[in-house]
């Protein structure tokens, strides 16, 4: 109904906005139970940053893939970075350890480690608050 209402030129047809009003009640009341969930599911929330890391550390370092694979393709190239990435994460699944061991001498052992860390990789998240809160990055 409310799509439907978007077609109309130029101004409504008189009654026709009527039927708006159901539409528009239930998105308010569902948007409205959705804040009033939301803040009850995170008000008794309770983080344990060391069994966050201990989680992280099950992927042995394929969760800061993407980052990886992005410094890797301005090294070698994106086609062959991805390969690179490819067969050291297929050898961590098969073989165990981690993705720093599999690409030793892909990138120099630091910066290696710097990507590794998933404390320092946030992602867009930065971007994505700031075009919530409505700041111009």
């Amino acid at each position: 109904t409310l799509l439907g209402s978007l077609a109309a030129e130029d101004e409504r047809p008189g009654g026709a906005w009527h039927a708006e009003w159901q539409p528009l009640r239930e998105l308010l009341r569902l948007a409205g139970g959705s804040a009033r969930d939301a803040v009850e599911l995170t008000s008794g929330l309770k983080v344990f940053p060391e069994r966050m890391a201990d989680h992280l550390r099950l992927t042995g370092g394929l969760i800061v893939s993407e980052r990886i694979a992005a410094e890797l393709a301005e090294v070698v190239g994106r086609a062959r970075a991805k390969e690179l990435l490819t067969e050291a994460s297929r050898r961590v699944a098969a073989e165990g350890g981690g993705l720093a061991e599999a690409l030793a001498g892909a990138l120099p052992p630091g910066r290696l480690r710097e990507l590794m860390d998933p404390g320092t990789y946030v992602g867009a998240a930065a971007a994505l608050v700031d075009r919530a809160l409505g700041r111009d990055a």
